[in-house]
């Protein structure tokens, strides 16, 4: 177990600015419900609302020169519903008109994931963090880029880069999915119902 105020400092990094506020915020956002973390488990859901919160506010927050203190969980959960993820039909099928649809729905997915990425990229852009807008081409295999010291880029890395060794949620983690795309599912799950 670990306590949330505990893990929202460790994500800080000892950094003593605008992140900060913004690890320091996500804790008062979801202390009621989660002043304890689970050990992280297959789908570590609780760690990755901690990160996907921390980031999103900051971002949100900081591409327009403002307080991470400010950021609502209505506003965290408007932008990440605004990005929807296509929902998989269970009932597809097994036939060629079944994997037809399978294929459809897993280009539309990867469009959309890549989109809440790229949105979330843009911001932290314009909050001034050095990344392209389209960082997901410097998640393709084979592709080294540099580690960053700033605490953000880490957490960012971290989050979409599932291709490279030592990243959270890299290649060993038995994720079902993109982290970044689990991380907003579980913003909105949290924030609208709060």
């Amino acid at each position: 177990m670990t306590f949330l105020w505990s893990y929202t400092d460790a994500l800080a990094a000892g950094d003593e600015g605008w992140w900060r506020v913004a690890t320091r915020h996500t804790a008062d956002l979801l202390e009621a419900e989660h002043w304890w973390l689970d050990p992280p488990g297959p789908v570590p859901v609780q760690h990755l609302l901690v990160e996907t919160t921390a980031l999103l506010s900051y971002a949100l927050a900081r591409s327009r020169d403002g307080d991470p203190d400010t950021v609502t969980g209505a506003m965290l959960a408007a932008w990440a519903a605004a990005r929807p993820l296509p929902m998989l039909d269970e009932t597809v099928p097994d036939s060629i008109e079944g994997s037809l649809s399978l294929m459809q729905w897993s280009k539309i997915f990867e469009e959309q994931r890549l989109r809440q990425q790229d949105d979330l990229a843009r911001l932290l852009h314009a909050a001034g963090h050095r990344l392209p807008a389209a960082d997901h081409q410097l998640a393709a295999p084979g592709h080294q880029r540099p580690e960053p010291a700033d605490p953000v880029m880490v957490l960012w890395n971290d989050l979409v880069d599932r291709e490279h060794p030592g990243r959270r949620y890299g290649p060993d983690s038995r994720l079902p999915g993109p982290a970044l795309a689990l991380g907003l599912g579980a913003v909105v799950q949290h924030f609208d119902r709060a």
